[in-house]
């Protein structure tokens, strides 16, 4: 196992292993005084010797910790504002997955839907309202704009008669006219000359003379009356009718321009008054739907089976607002936890010394402290990134939490916050010469057992390897068979110390 760069086993050395392990040679060394501590202080019994042997061990990291649950369902209310809890199902109790857990206040919500339905209907209202404007609008301005159009038409069928019609029919007539009456002048004026002639001649009386006299200036006037109408209609009347009939169609386009815009205008602003109630009923429709869905939130129910945990339970702050009937909670307030009783898990703590010597995957025994004589299998599945310090009892203490998955729990009736044991196994040791870790002990830096030689026990040193809570690999020093010491022997049996030993020895 390589937890970092230097390290090239997954191995607890032996310096740190053995005085870690201190605590288990007391454990021993109290048992051993149980049971022979009544003999006297130089006798040595059989339990007092460990023979050396050739084996194996496994290297574990004892720990306690709390069990826990892997699947922890998170309830928290989502009903806006502060409501009042009315019923609340008792913490502790076993729910299934669509039971009730509890029920608040929803007088507020209920008026809420009320008056949201009621502002609903009259904001369809306004939108139907709005709807037959707007269709009003358009009929009025498709018939408006028509008939501008018609009249536009008008106008025009108008200036072409006038122009293809009335004005070559009058210029046809005046120039008729013109033309008899020029050449009856001519023949008038013609006929006097002669009667003149006549007259002197004394064929015709002066009677006839005068009649043919004014028949000439009639003739005369008639055709200067003709010139003169020519000339009026082609200077004044010609030009004022064209004017006039120009100008009608002129204002016909104008007032199609005018009508267009404003009717375009007015339909704008009604499908911009349908706009904006259909956003208002859209908006109105959504509000009820979320008033809805905030009724639906004063029902609680659980998500899932579990073991139910009161939010106030385990958020210390609010040790001052326990949850309870009439107790009012906020929006996203922690109402409840869940936890599957079915799926635990184990936290246990580890001291930031050996913590790197632990890696997912290895293997775990718990013991919960509820049943003792129970041990579970189970394996690590997650090594925390940051460290517990040690409170104020030892706020100089760093503990990493390692979450372990449990086997084999069904049916044991276990609960989250129970207290266990774990023993976290990292390394197992194969074929190797190892001793009790409690038979070992140090001169300086120099590891040593109590070798049994004859009929005493010299002082022998040795070389250790590998380490667990109870047994240390010796390396050097002794053989399969050899007996040793689990205690300091009595002075009268040491027949040899360290520093007896010369350095050729």
């Amino acid at each position: 196992m390589n937890t970092d760069a230097t390290r090239s086993r997954g191995t607890i050395s032996s310096t740190t292993m053995v005085a870690l392990a201190t605590g288990g040679a007391m454990v021993v060394t109290i048992a051993w005084m149980l049971a022979g501590g009544s003999a006297s202080e130089g006798q040595i019994t059989e339990t007092d010797l460990f023979t050396v042997e050739r084996g194996g061990f496994e290297i574990s990291i004892p720990s306690s910790g709390d069990l826990a649950s892997l699947d922890i369902v998170e309830i928290r209310n989502r009903l806006e504002g502060t409501s009042t809890i009315m019923w609340l199902i008792p913490e502790g109790s076993t729910v299934e997955e669509g039971e009730l857990l509890l029920r608040l206040d929803d007088e507020t919500v209920n008026n809420n839907i009320e008056k949201e339905e009621e502002l609903l209907t009259l904001s369809k209202n306004q939108l139907e309202n709005a709807i037959s404007n707007l269709e009003i609008a358009e009929k009025r301005r498709d018939t408006n704009v028509s008939q501008a159009q018609l009249k536009i038409d008008l106008a025009k069928l108008d200036l072409e008669a006038w122009q293809h019609g009335d004005v070559v029919s009058r210029r046809k007539t005046l120039q008729l006219n013109l033309e008899t009456a020029e050449k009856d002048y001519s023949r008038l004026r013609l006929n006097y000359q002669k009667s003149i002639e006549l007259k002197e001649k004394n064929f015709i009386s002066q009677n006839e003379l005068d009649q043919d006299e004014i028949s000439m200036i009639r003739a005369k006037a008639t055709w200067e009356q003709a010139v003169l109408a020519e000339e009026v209609y082609e200077n004044y009347t010609y030009k004022k009718d064209k004017q006039i009939k120009e100008s009608n169609l002129s204002m016909a386009e104008e007032e199609y321009t005018r009508i267009v815009r404003r009717e375009e205008a007015n339909v704008s602003g009604n499908k911009s008054n349908v706009e904006a109630f259909e956003e208002g009923y859209a908006n109105r429709q959504d509000r009820l739907a979320k008033y809805q869905e905030q009724k639906g939130f004063c029902e609680v129910p659980a998500p899932a089976p579990g073991l139910v945990v009161y939010g106030s339970s385990v958020e210390d702050w609010r040790d001052d607002k326990p949850l309870r009937v009439g107790t009012k909670v906020s929006r996203n307030e922690l109402l409840f936890i869940l936890p599957d009783n079915a799926n635990m898990s184990a936290e246990l703590s580890v001291n930031e010394a050996l913590s790197g010597y632990v890696e997912n995957g290895q293997r775990v025994t718990v013991v919960p402290d509820a049943i003792p004589d129970v041990m579970l299998e189970g394996k690590v599945l997650l090594v925390g990134v940051l460290a517990q310090d040690g409170g104020w009892r030892d706020p100089n203490r760093r503990d990493y939490t390692v979450t372990v998955e449990l086997e084999g729990e069904e049916g044991l009736s276990l609960k989250p916050s129970m207290r266990c044991r774990g023993r976290i196994y990292i390394d197992q040791v194969e074929d190797v010469v190892y001793v009790p870790v409690h038979a070992v002990g140090r001169e300086g830096m120099q590891p040593y057992v109590w070798l049994r030689s004859g009929d005493g026990y010299i002082q022998h040193p040795v070389s250790i390897g590998d380490s667990s809570e109870l047994y240390v690999e010796i390396e050097e020093g002794l053989e399969e068979g050899d007996l040793v010491l689990l205690r300091e022997p009595e002075a009268g049996t040491i027949t040899q110390r360290i520093e007896d030993i010369s350095p050729a020895a």
